[in-house]
C-alpha cells in the first residue's frame, strides 16, 4: 500500500510537468452515425422531434440543429473570487426546461475549464444529441482557479446556478459528474462526499490524493446502498498512474463497491482522453436512461 502511495505522488510531480506541456488533442475525423431511435417516457419532452431529428409528428420540431458553447463566470457575494465555467447547452434546450439532465467535467492538474472543449465533447455530445443518441443535456465545465474551495463551489454554488440558468433537472438521478486527471479525483471526493446529488462518477485516468483514499472507507459507510452512484475508471496501459490505482479499486472490493473498469491503450495525455470522449459520454448517457427520476433514495 505504501509503495503504491509513493507511486501516486511521485506521479503528481510528473504530471505537474506533463501537463504544462500537454501534447494538443489531435483533429478528429467526422463520425458517422447511425441514427436509432431512444426509448421514450424518461424525459417526456426529450422526443426524436424535440432534437430536430424525424419524430412521430405529434411534436413540432423547434428547428435547432446546432448547440452552443457558453464561457461565464458565477458571482456570488458568498464566493471569494468568480467562478469561471464553460457549458454547453443542447439543440432545442428551450423545450426541455427544467428536465434537461447534466454532466458536470472537470479539468486536470494545470489546466483550465478549456480542457474538455478543446477534447471535442461539446462536438460529441452535439452528435449524440441530434442523431438520436442521446436525450438532450448539459454538459458544465468549472474551473478550478486559486482561491476557491473548489467541491463546496461546485456543490453550493454551481449546481443550483446551473438549474435556475440554464434549465438543468434538479433530479440526482439526471446529474453525474467526472473527471481528467486531478480532475477525476475532485470528482471520487465530491461525488462521494454528495452522492445525494450526483447518479454517477466518471473517472479518467484518476490522480487521487493518498488522503483522499484514506477518507474513501468513510465515505462508501456514509451513503446509504441505494444511493451509490455508478461508477467508471479508465487508465491507458502506459499511464504512470497505473501503478496506484490498485489501491483505489482494493479500497472500492473491500466495500463491495462496483465499478466498472476499463483499460485502454494510451498514456496519460490529450491524445489519449480525446480518443475516447464518446466512450464516456456515452457512458454517462446510459446511466440517465438506465435509472427514472426519482428512483434513488431523497
Amino acid at each position: 500500500m505504501l509503495l503504491h502511495r509513493s507511486w501516486l505522488l511521485l506521479g503528481f510531480f510528473y504530471l505537474a510537468a506533463a501537463c504544462a506541456q500537454a501534447t494538443p488533442p489531435p483533429t478528429r475525423e467526422p463520425t458517422t452515425i447511425v441514427p436509432t431511435p431512444l426509448p421514450t417516457g424518461i424525459l417526456p419532452h426529450a422526443t426524436p422531434a424535440a432534437t430536430g431529428a424525424a419524430g412521430s409528428g405529434e411534436e413540432e420540431s423547434c428547428g435547432e440543429t446546432a448547440g452552443q458553447m457558453i464561457q461565464a463566470e458565477l458571482v456570488d457575494k458568498e464566493l471569494p473570487r468568480s467562478l469561471p465555467y464553460r457549458v454547453y447547452l443542447p439543440p432545442c434546450a428551450s423545450q426541455v426546461q427544467g428536465q434537461l439532465p447534466t454532466l458536470y467535467l472537470l479539468h486536470g492538474l494545470a489546466r483550465t475549464d478549456a480542457q474538455w472543449d478543446e477534447l471535442n465533447a461539446d462536438e460529441v455530445a452535439q452528435r449524440m444529441v441530434v442523431f438520436d443518441k442521446a436525450f438532450p443535456f448539459l454538459i458544465v465545465m468549472p474551473w478550478e482557479r486559486l482561491g476557491l474551495e473548489y467541491d463546496q463551489a461546485i456543490v453550493k454554488y454551481l449546481v443550483p446556478h446551473i438549474e435556475s440558468e440554464y434549465g438543468a433537472s434538479p433530479d440526482p438521478s439526471l446529474r453525474s459528474i467526472g473527471g481528467i486527471s486531478r480532475g477525476a479525483g475532485w470528482a471520487l471526493r465530491i461525488g462521494l462526499e454528495h452522492s445525494e446529488l450526483f447518479q454517477a462518477i466518471g473517472l479518467h485516468s484518476p490522480a487521487v490524493l493518498a488522503s483522499d483514499l484514506v477518507r474513501l472507507p468513510g465515505w462508501i459507510e456514509a451513503i446509504p446502498r441505494d444511493n451509490m452512484p455508478e461508477i467508471w475508471i479508465d487508465i491507458g496501459d502506459r499511464d504512470p498512474l497505473r501503478f496506484s490505482l490498485p489501491d483505489l479499486t482494493a479500497l472500492f472490493d473491500e466495500a463491495g463497491v462496483q465499478y466498472m473498469l476499463r483499460s485502454y491503450s494510451g498514456e496519460h495525455i490529450e491524445a489519449y482522453w480525446a480518443q475516447h470522449v464518446e466512450d464516456y459520454l456515452q457512458w454517462y448517457v446510459a446511466g440517465w436512461l438506465d435509472r427514472d427520476p426519482g428512483d434513488r433514495a431523497q
